[in-house]
C-alpha cells in the first residue's frame, strides 16, 4: 500500500495538488501507524498537517491533529494525546462537523479509560454516543455502547456492562458486522 500511496504522492506533487499531497501524506502515515512505526507516522501526519494549514483546510487540519493524537495515545503520552484531540475537537465544533466531534470525544474518552478516570470516560463516551445517535451511525453507536460497557466492567458493575454489551451486540447483528458481533460476544 505504501508503494501505491508514494506513487500517488509523486503524481500529486507534479500536479501541484496540495490537498491531494496532504491526503497522500496522511494515508502513508496511517500505514506506518498500523505497522507500529510511530516515528514515521508522526512525520507524515505532521507534514500533512502543515500543508492543510497552508491551504486553510480546517477539516484536514482537524483530521491530522486527531491522527497525531492517536499516536500519542498509543504511546501512552496521554497529555499530548488529549491536547491534540482537544484541538481537533475545537475545529470540528467550529465547522459543525458532528462526525469529527464524535470521533474526538470518543478518543478523549478512551484516554480517560486508559487512565482509569471512569467518570470522565463515561462523560466523553456518552457525549460521543449521543452525536452518533443523531447521525444515525449504527456502527458508531455500537462501538460507543461497547466502550461504555468496558468502563462499567472496569468499575466492577457487571450488570450494566452486560446491558451495554448486549445493546451493542443487537446493533452489530442488525448491521451484519461480524467483527463487531464477535467482539460483543467476547465481552459478554
Amino acid at each position: 500500500a505504501i508503494d501505491y500511496y508514494t506513487r500517488s504522492l509523486k503524481i500529486r506533487e507534479e500536479l501541484g495538488d496540495k490537498n491531494g499531497i496532504a491526503m497522500s501524506l496522511n494515508n502513508i502515515g496511517i500505514i506506518y501507524k498500523v505497522q507500529g512505526d510511530y516515528a514515521k507516522a508522526i512525520d507524515y501526519y505532521t507534514r500533512s498537517l502543515k500543508i492543510y494549514e497552508e491551504i486553510g483546510d480546517k477539516r484536514g487540519i482537524a483530521f491530522s491533529l486527531n491522527n497525531i493524537g492517536l499516536i500519542y495515545k498509543d504511546q501512552g503520552d496521554y497529555t499530548k494525546g488529549i491536547d491534540y484531540f482537544t484541538k481537533s475537537l475545537k475545529i470540528d465544533e467550529e465547522l459543525g462537523n458532528k462526525k469529527g466531534i464524535a470521533m474526538s470525544l470518543n478518543n478523549i474518552g478512551s484516554i480517560y479509560l486508559d487512565q482509569c478516570d471512569y467518570a470522565k470516560a463515561i462523560d466523553y463516551h456518552t457525549r460521543s454516543l449521543k452525536i452518533k445517535e443523531e447521525l444515525g451511525d449504527k456502527k458508531g453507536i455500537a462501538a460507543s455502547l461497547n466502550n461504555i460497557g468496558i468502563i462499567y466492567q472496569e468499575e466492577g458493575d457487571y450488570a450494566k456492562a452486560i446491558e451495554y454489551y448486549t445493546k451493542s451486540l443487537k446493533i452489530q447483528e442488525e448491521i451484519g458486522n461480524k467483527n463487531g458481533i464477535a467482539g460483543s460476544l467476547g465481552n459478554i
